[in-house]
């Protein structure tokens, strides 16, 4: 990610107020170590430390360096690094963030791919899923699935293949119908959440990812590119 992209806050006020936002909101987060996820909720901030309160008081973790990211009450993307100095069944208490990143906009905008881009991806209990791709993020993307496909909300995905297409506008150097594809491949990637109320034959779910910094930078390229091309189309229908 370029320095143009995040906002930096290292100012210890600043970073302690956003978790102190979060827990009068009661607003949940994610908290990563060794490839495992899971949600936590503020419940004390201090000068120097934060105590969270697990979901899953069953999770494992150790003392170490923990990852987290959440969205923050004004909406906006907040990810940075702490580490975990005591450890209960409950609760994790961690030292306060030296600084954290706002990443910009951009990197959370989504984009409409074609329908024909589609998600392939073996969860954890071995089956081999594959779904419509409704929308994509630097973060994420809305896949659709049958509603009798037996998904469990949240689940752990250990592996996933992007198969992302999108039209690009007809122009002197581009022909008519022409379709950019790009393939994304991701070792890990969550379901988070179902985004619909089970009405309707096929469900959406939100899915979650932390991509290393090189497919980072390529799905930052990809969405750049959807949306120019997006934005040309409408400025040419």
């Amino acid at each position: 990610m370029e320095d143009s992209d995040v906002e930096i806050v290292r100012d210890p006020g600043a970073v302690s107020r956003i978790f102190e936002l979060m827990l009068e909101r009661r607003k949940a987060l994610s908290i990563v170590q060794h490839g495992y996820r899971s949600d936590a909720w503020v419940v004390k901030v201090s000068p120097s430390r934060l105590i969270l309160a697990k979901r899953d008081k069953a999770s494992k973790f150790t003392p170490a360096e923990v990852e987290f990211q959440f969205r923050c009450v004004f909406g906006r993307n907040i990810v940075g690094k702490s580490r975990i100095l005591r450890l209960k069944d409950d609760y994790l208490e961690l030292a306060l963030p030296a600084e954290v990143m706002i990443i910009q906009r951009r990197h959370a905008y989504r984009v409409v791919p074609t329908a024909d881009s589609v998600a392939i991806f073996q969860t954890a209990t071995k089956w081999i899923l594959s779904g419509r791709i409704e929308d994509l993020s630097g973060k994420g993307v809305l896949v659709r699935l049958p509603q009798a496909t037996p998904v469990v909300v949240p689940c752990d995905i250990q592996a996933v293949c992007l198969q992302l297409n999108h039209a690009v506008p007809a122009s002197d150097f581009v022909a008519a119908g022409t379709v950019e594809s790009v393939l994304v491949m991701l070792k890990t990637a969550s379901l988070v959440r179902k985004a619909d109320n089970g009405t309707t034959k096929f469900a959406t779910y939100g899915m979650l990812f932390e991509p290393p910094l090189e497919v980072e930078r390529q799905l930052a390229q990809v969405i750049l590119s959807f949306e120019r091309a997006a934005r040309l189309k409408g400025l040419t229908s």
